[in-house]
């Protein structure tokens, strides 16, 4: 045992030193909240994300040893990224807002690079082979409840976990093994108690009783993961937002008393607000160049070009009406069809009750 917690000291040190703020560990099974994540998915509000309710991956979800055989442990680590800089309301016409962990390098890429370093330290320091399995939002887990378990913090009103003294803006990453290594205790306390910004604020209503989200209705899963149309009952909630949202973490008291983050992704490679008219006159290689490495390419370049018409339509920014007409003449996917007309119409009305 011993052996076991000089070994998860060390894990704990390096981990810090590759810019893993909080480092907890819980044991994998039970699953915390299984039954919750069912009622969820039965229910629907995991929209057109059908790979989270595969028979295979609830199976995964509900027993960490169909992931990795004879897994005990269940590591979680939490890395802070830069919040975003501007309020609100701060917004040019003509732009739109890209959330705030969008604007680094693919979060993917840079976060698994240290897991393997990480990795690879449990296995010099182990007493024989072990077994390790290591995601960052990728994989079969439930990180979020792990993180609570594992005494990181506790997921708020929104569904975001929330760890006191940091906020909600960081990364999750989990490392399953069958080390056993010293367990921490899991954290207890409700840090949201009767707030209720978070719910007030979002334009959507997607936030439900039970601190889950219904993805149908929330504007990340609406500007990222839907590959479809977006509801035109939706598409004026989508305001200034072309790729993803921030506004129930922007309004968390958590996020607001901390602003300032250590930044261990590197510098921004997208501003905080891009240029919609480029995003519309974007060749397919110029979509390539300026999303590379990035989350932006997540919704492809037909769902980028979706959302800027959403958000030229709520703007009704009149200098954008002949592009988007002329954008209308060339266009033959129906997802584009679709936002331009609504767009176009937007923009005239605002015309016609202006005059």
């Amino acid at each position: 045992m011993r052996r076991l917690t000089e070994l998860k000291h060390a894990f704990s040190t390096k981990a810090h030193q590759l810019g893993f703020t909080h480092v907890g560990i819980t044991p994998a099974l039970p699953v915390p909240h299984f039954e919750a994540f069912e009622r969820w998915i039965s229910a629907g509000h995991h929209a057109d994300m059908h790979y989270l309710a595969r028979e295979d991956t609830l199976a995964k979800r509900a027993d960490p040893s169909l992931v990795l055989e004879g897994c005990q442990r269940v590591i979680c680590l939490a890395m802070p990224y830069t919040p975003p800089q501007s309020s609100l309301t701060a917004i040019t016409p003509g732009f739109g807002r890209v959330s705030a962990y969008a604007r680094t390098a693919d979060y993917h890429q840079v976060i698994q690079k240290k897991l393997v370093e990480l990795e690879d330290l449990i296995c010099s320091h182990a007493d024989g082979a072990v077994k390790i399995k290591s995601y960052v939002d990728t994989g079969p887990v439930l990180e979020r409840t792990f993180a609570i378990q594992a005494g990181l913090g506790m997921v708020g009103k929104n569904s975001n976990l929330i760890i006191p003294g940091t906020g909600s803006y960081f990364f999750l990453a989990v490392m399953l093994t069958d080390l056993a290594l010293p367990v921490d205790a899991p954290f207890m306390h409700d840090l949201c108690g009767s707030c209720r910004r978070c719910i007030e604020a979002c334009p959507t209503s997607c936030i439900l009783p039970d601190r889950t989200i219904d993805a149908r209705r929330c504007i990340s899963y609406l500007t990222i993961e839907n590959k479809g149309i977006i509801p035109d009952a939706l598409k004026c909630q989508v305001g200034n937002w072309l790729f993803g949202c921030d506004i129930c973490q922007m309004v968390c008291p958590h996020n607001i008393r901390v602003q300032t983050q250590p930044n261990m992704l590197g510098e921004p490679l997208l501003p905080e607000q891009m240029n919609l008219t480029d995003i519309l006159n974007w060749e397919e290689e110029d979509f390539k160049s300026a999303t590379q490495n990035t989350a932006l390419n997540r919704p492809k370049q037909r769902g980028l070009v979706r959302n800027a018409i959403v958000v030229l339509g709520n703007q009704a920014h009149a200098a954008a009406l002949p592009l988007l007409r002329d954008c209308l003449k060339k266009a033959v996917h129906p997802l584009i069809l679709d936002a331009l007309h609504w767009a176009i119409d937007q923009i005239e009305r605002k015309q016609t009750d202006d005059a």
